[in-house]
């Protein structure tokens, strides 16, 4: 248990460290976020979270202290520091930046990637426009004010299963069966092989753009 714990804590280190690198302008609001939303995309991508941390729905989206105590002990390790900037509405602000080589960072390759995704969709945003966001991703928007955030949430179908009491087989069910074109290109796959004709391909039947 201490092991797992040790690694998932190492995990946290290397994910704020590597914000630290490449999030521009990066505050503790914005790395917050940023942490939960690395989080939301490698669940998305991966089926699992990449770090442990708790977060909780907030008025101002997703938070965890975690986040912030990390940044702290970061800073005592010396692998990060705090300097003191001013933001364009005249305030100082102390922001966390990186104080050892971008090469130290060790993640598994799907935390590289799902980073990839995040700074390349939010990295240059505003705190305000990454909290807005942040408010609309299905583990946000189904947990109650307060309480802590269910991941699992971040897939559609197990969310809207979870809403009606049904299994997600069903639920994947209903959502297939509700999608009228979808049907349509089923019924016509199988009575063109009904009458001997060929199998509709995967990209006739679900479009160019499916995976």
């Amino acid at each position: 248990m201490q092991k797992e714990a040790k690694k998932a804590q190492g995990i946290l280190e290397n994910v704020i460290t590597a914000l630290c690198f490449r999030a521009k302008p990066l505050s503790t609001r914005k790395l917050v976020k940023l942490v939960y939303l690395v989080d939301v995309y490698h669940q998305q991508m991966f089926g699992k979270r990449l770090t442990d941390v708790h977060f909780k729905h907030y008025r101002y989206g997703a938070w965890s202290p975690e986040i912030e105590e990390c940044v702290e002990e970061l800073c005592d390790k010396g692998i990060l520091l705090e300097e003191v900037i001013q933001t364009s509405s005249g305030y100082s602000a102390i922001v966390p930046k990186p104080a050892v080589p971008e090469t130290m960072i060790d993640l598994p390759d799907s935390g590289f990637k799902a980073l990839r995704e995040v700074l390349r969709d939010w990295g240059s945003k505003t705190p305000d426009e990454i909290v807005q966001f942040t408010k609309s991703t299905l583990p946000f928007f189904h947990t109650p004010y307060d309480e802590e955030i269910d991941f699992s949430r971040c897939d559609p179908i197990v969310a809207y299963a979870k809403e009606k009491g049904i299994s997600a087989q069903q639920a994947a069910t209903e959502d297939i069966l509700s999608n009228e074109s979808f049907v349509e290109k089923i019924q016509e796959a199988d009575k063109k092989l009904r009458e001997g004709g060929r199998i509709l391909t995967h990209e006739e039947v679900f479009g160019c753009d499916a995976p």
